[in-house]
């Protein structure tokens, strides 16, 4: 007879319920990722446009997927491919932690509460089912730490990993700081050998990244980035460090949050019905239960973590705190990086209270579920994808939409309502049998007649979309 092993148990309800449940309201890079992947196999767009620094992979697996599939099933959006893609990934992760927590504990229990708490947390739930680049690569250095915290340490495996998630994501750059501190507090060998072996590890993953960096920016825009290094360090506008005090110490400890909980009261009350009740009520007999389960302590000697393991997690943890508490601190969606080792730790505080904290953890999957993930299935929750697929609906497939600046909302519109043609002014209405119409950007100097009939417009406090075409 087979052996049980719970891990699979729990990586099946996991992509069960992820599968089941996709977000609607995507994050805008997956929503470009999406377009660029679609643009490349309709060839408008050359293969090298995938490349992107900081996350040098992800685009061309997500094309290669995408292609494949696409092959088998025609007419499948790539934003779909990449959220199925990462739901695969997520219950793998989740997989990892458990086996992982199991490792640093010997703990019967703490696997599971950190399987769960891992799987439940808000931002990595959401990002799961969504369509960006950053679970793939925490899978990765879930692996290389899977590889370095074996018994029989697995050195050269665990680098490739780590070399793999910093090509699928630059963040991953911050995991060399527990390799090598776990690799000096190691005392069974010398401190010539632990040198000579930091050393190459650096070295080695070091040099894979740098090649591939350095293949891939030869098709990069050199005007744009005059040298590697220029290309390699760039980033989005929206973000970058911060020396304001609000910043570091309000929205970065608020980011925090969000990696445990999300969702909002109104969100609720949008969405309300019998699974989002049953969600609710889940929750508060599962909090009555932990917290009735706190008052009677039990689990496993202070002899059974593994020492090493945990100097591991906490250096894990400490580089990603310091960095991003300087660099973009209010977001969430970065610190998954240090969410694996956020879960890891806590399990190891919690295992004497292990049955409290798996009820806990079960009360915060389904709040999450109610509260947050539920709604954001829904297609009204994302008032821009509503406004694009009315206009996929209203607006012929011939007219032709100019623009000035591409906006990240224009991206939801060239994506969600395919098959117009985007250009960029200066406007050119010569042989045009179709509508010419103007976004939010080129309408702002435009005095010209507009076609009352054929206008659509998104305006509050997140949003300014207005999309209108000529009178004929």
């Amino acid at each position: 007879m087979k052996q049980y092993r719970p891990q699979f148990a729990l990586c099946g309800c996991v992509l069960v319920l992820y599968l089941a449940f996709l977000t609607k309201t995507y994050y805008w890079d997956g929503v470009l990722f999406s377009l660029d992947i679609e643009s490349v196999h309709r060839q408008r767009m050359p293969f090298a446009g995938l490349f992107h620094p900081n996350h040098l992979l992800y685009n061309a697996l997500g094309y290669w997927i995408y292609a494949a599939i696409a092959f088998l099933w025609p007419g499948i959006r790539a934003i779909t491919v990449l959220q199925a893609l990462n739901v695969v990934l997520s219950a793998g992760a989740a997989c990892l932690i458990f086996t992982l927590a199991r490792r640093l504990t010997g703990a019967r229990g703490v696997p599971l509460f950190c399987g769960l708490l891992f799987a439940a947390g808000a931002t990595w739930w959401k990002f799961s089912i969504d369509a960006d680049s950053y679970i793939v690569s925490v899978l990765l250095l879930l692996l290389s730490a899977l590889f370095l915290l074996k018994p029989n340490r697995r050195i050269v495996a665990a680098g490739l990993f780590h070399a793999a998630a910093m090509l699928f994501h630059e963040l991953a750059i911050f995991s060399y700081v527990p390799v090598l501190a776990y690799v000096f507090v190691e005392r069974s060998n010398a401190w010539r050998k632990r040198l000579a072996i930091a050393f190459a590890y650096c070295a080695g993953t070091g040099c894979i990244v740098a090649m591939a960096y350095g293949l891939a920016y030869q098709a990069a825009d050199h005007s744009t980035y005059p040298n590697l290094f220029s290309w390699v360090t760039s980033y989005s506008k929206d973000k970058g460090f911060t020396s304001s005090a609000s910043d570091i110490v309000g929205h970065y400890l608020t980011s925090y949050i969000k990696l445990f909980a999300g969702g909002k009261l109104s969100l609720i009350r949008q969405f309300f019905s019998l699974l989002v009740c049953a969600a609710l009520a889940l929750c508060v007999a599962l909090l009555i239960r932990g917290i009735w389960l706190l008052k009677r302590p039990g689990g496993f000697s202070e002899s059974k973590v593994d020492r090493h393991g945990l100097v591991f997690l906490w250096t894990w943890f400490i580089a990603y705190a310091l960095f991003l508490g300087l660099w973009d601190p209010g977001s969430a969606f970065h610190k998954l990086f240090l969410w694996p080792a956020i879960v890891l730790v806590t399990g190891i505080y919690t295992r004497k209270r292990v049955a409290a904290a798996i009820a806990l953890a079960g009360a915060l999957a389904a709040w999450n579920f109610g509260a947050f993930i539920y709604p954001h299935s829904q297609v009204a929750a994302d008032p821009v994808l509503v406004l694009a697929r009315k206009i996929d609906r209203e607006l012929p497939k011939d007219a032709v939409v100019y623009y000035r600046t591409l906006s990240p909302d224009d991206w939801y519109i060239e994506y969600f309502a395919p098959g117009r043609e985007w250009k960029p002014l200066p406007l050119n209405t010569d042989n045009r049998s179709g509508p010419v119409c103007l976004e939010t950007t080129a309408l702002s100097d435009f005095h010209g007649a507009l076609d009352a009939r054929q206008q659509w417009q998104l305006v509050n406090s997140q949003h300014h979309i207005r999309v209108a075409c000529l009178a004929r």
